[in-house]
């Protein structure tokens, strides 16, 4: 505003070089410069009212939400203050089953290490038995093999040189048979 004014006190002490269209003119813009000014006043002083409304409104927002939330807020606290006990009790139980059962699981662990360990021990002699067992069998049966083809040879060989005689015998009665006087009737 004073700057508006020196503006118009310069203007109108200067009052040769002006003439009535200029002075017109000037009297326009400080009259859109006003109606601009009171535009804003008038918007300044809704926004002014408009805020206060909604500073009232809020004001009343937060007591009602106080007065709903605040028992809520003190029955909270007295539960918590309640229960607190209880689950550092609750707490200090967990860790110590915690402890307890990693401690179980241990000797799980180590039982079950040597468990493993004795199957393996107990699989290994099995194969190593297993292995004696079956050379065994198959000594036994070579053996058994062995027997069969000398008791073979043994029963064959005489009965062959038995068959060998008996029909050297045979061929020779026959021939005896035959050059005696009894074989020569018979023909």
């Amino acid at each position: 505003m004073p700057a508006t004014r020196g503006l118009m006190m310069f203007l109108w002490q200067s009052n040769e070089s002006l003439n009535n269209h200029d002075i017109h003119l000037i009297m326009w813009f400080v009259l859109i410069i006003a109606v601009a000014l009171a535009v804003q006043a008038f918007a300044f002083v809704m926004a002014a009212i408009f805020a206060s409304k909604l500073l009232l409104k809020l004001e009343s927002l937060a007591e009602r939400t106080e007065a709903r939330t605040s028992p809520l807020l003190t029955r909270t606290t007295e539960v918590l203050e309640e229960i607190s006990p209880k689950i550092r009790s609750i707490s200090a139980n967990v860790e110590q089953m915690s402890y307890t059962v990693r401690a179980k699981c241990d000797e799980v662990g180590e039982t079950l290490s040597q468990i493993n360990r004795t199957v393996v021990d107990a699989n290994n002699r099995t194969r190593t038995q297993v292995a004696r067992v079956d050379d065994l069998v198959t000594d036994a049966l070579h053996t058994t093999q062995q027997v069969s083809h000398v008791v073979q040879e043994g029963i064959r060989v005489p009965v062959k040189q038995m068959a060998g005689i008996i029909a050297g015998l045979k061929a020779g009665l026959e021939t005896f048979v035959k050059l005696s006087p009894f074989g020569k009737r018979r023909e």
